[in-house]
């Protein structure tokens, strides 16, 4: 059996793949993404994207001493749950691969400039193609 059974029901199959998430709300939903450390050239996706339905649950406001009802939002439970297990992959890949914060920031500065290099070339391409 899987140490990640939430994340395996959500058809997350390379656990060990996963590299970070994010998580935000949209309207009422709250939405997971999931990226992956992928080798170069992989056909595999580098993304998933998970989107969890917030559920409504009616409460009395007697409490406030109001008459009626007031609507909370709950998280999904199914989200909760695979929030705890990407935090324990998290905690577990942080005691096996200590990463130096300067490392960190160089490989993220390298990135950019990669990314900054190819778009320039694109935009240079694009007004060659112009005349």
């Amino acid at each position: 059996m899987s140490d990640y059974p939430t994340l395996t029901k959500m058809g997350i199959k390379s656990v060990e793949a996963v590299e970070k998430y994010t998580l935000r709300q949209e309207g009422n939903a709250d939405v997971l993404k999931i990226y992956y450390k992928r080798p170069k050239g992989s056909f595999l996706s580098r993304s998933k994207k998970f989107t969890f339905v917030r559920g409504r649950q009616a409460i009395p406001m007697q409490a406030r001493g109001a008459e009626g009802y007031d609507q909370v939002k709950k998280i999904s439970p199914m989200l909760l749950q695979a929030l705890e297990e990407l935090k324990a992959l998290e905690a577990k890949r942080q005691n096996v691969e200590p990463v130096d914060p300067k490392e960190r920031f160089l490989a993220n500065l390298d990135h950019l400039e990669k990314v900054m290099h190819s778009k320039i070339e694109e935009m240079r391409r694009q007004i060659n193609e112009i005349e």
